[in-house]
């Protein structure tokens, strides 16, 4: 692979060679699995400091383009997963994944039945002490771990939520199977963020990664909420599509 730089450019070295690596990901050229220049041989080839050519790297990982193998090097990575504009799909991950031509799973972490967090309590519109049902799932997609998600539901409308089987189920049709209760929109709140610890654990990536966190609350046709779920995206698997119309 020939790689070169223009030390004239105001354009950043290691952005040069970020986007020459890039264009041969993107482009098919390189495919899932090869093995790009190592961080001596990009230096040999552009005579270029060996901090440079790792900065071009690590920013072609953070953007999910490829995997650093401690020891053994970086590797063009599996593309991510393309979630499909879901305006009119429902809420259901399971729905959302099969459009997007991925099997959903879910693993259950916890389930159990607490007093409501003060924050939760306001989106939710209830007192503060009363209990909810608060479940924490990893959420695969194609058997990979995906997303980490914390959701809360008033239990004194939904008590048998707290011994539901809901390992690989969709919350929302077992909320309509048992309850007759289907929600009739959502509203999602966006934040791009880095792991912390706990987050980089349990999506099996690295601690100060990238992550998309995504705040939802849903509500019944009268506003009534009835869940509100925080999810933590891995921000090297995700990328979304949004179609939107002028009015």
């Amino acid at each position: 692979m020939s790689l070169h730089v223009d030390s004239t450019s105001p354009i950043p070295i290691y952005h040069q060679i970020r986007e020459q690596l890039r264009k041969q990901i993107t482009r098919g050229h390189l495919k899932p699995g090869d093995p790009l220049p190592t961080e001596m041989e990009i230096c040999s080839e552009c005579g270029i400091s060996r901090m440079t050519a790792r900065q071009a790297l690590v920013q072609l990982a953070n953007d999910g383009l490829v995997v650093r193998q401690r020891g053994r090097g970086t590797f063009v990575a599996t593309p991510k997963a393309v979630l499909p504009d879901v305006q009119g799909m429902g809420m259901s991950y399971t729905a959302i994944m099969g459009q997007a031509g991925m099997s959903a799973g879910a693993r259950i972490l916890s389930q159990e039945v607490l007093p409501v967090p003060d924050e939760v309590a306001a989106s939710l519109k209830i007192n503060a002490g009363e209990k909810v049902v608060r479940i924490v799932r990893m959420r695969l997609a194609s058997n990979e771990v995906m997303s980490l998600e914390t959701s809360y539901y008033p239990y004194n409308r939904f008590p048998e939520l707290a011994n539901a089987n809901l390992t690989n189920a969709s919350v929302y049709q077992f909320l309509e199977d048992r309850y007759a209760i289907t929600p009739a929109y959502a509203t999602d709140t966006l934040e791009i963020t880095t792991a912390g610890a706990y987050e980089a654990e349990k999506l099996e990536i690295k601690e100060g990664g990238p992550i998309a966190l995504v705040t939802t609350v849903a509500c019944l046709a009268d506003d009534t909420p009835v869940a509100y779920t925080q999810t933590v995206h891995r921000g090297d698997r995700f990328r979304s599509v949004i179609r939107r119309f002028r009015q």
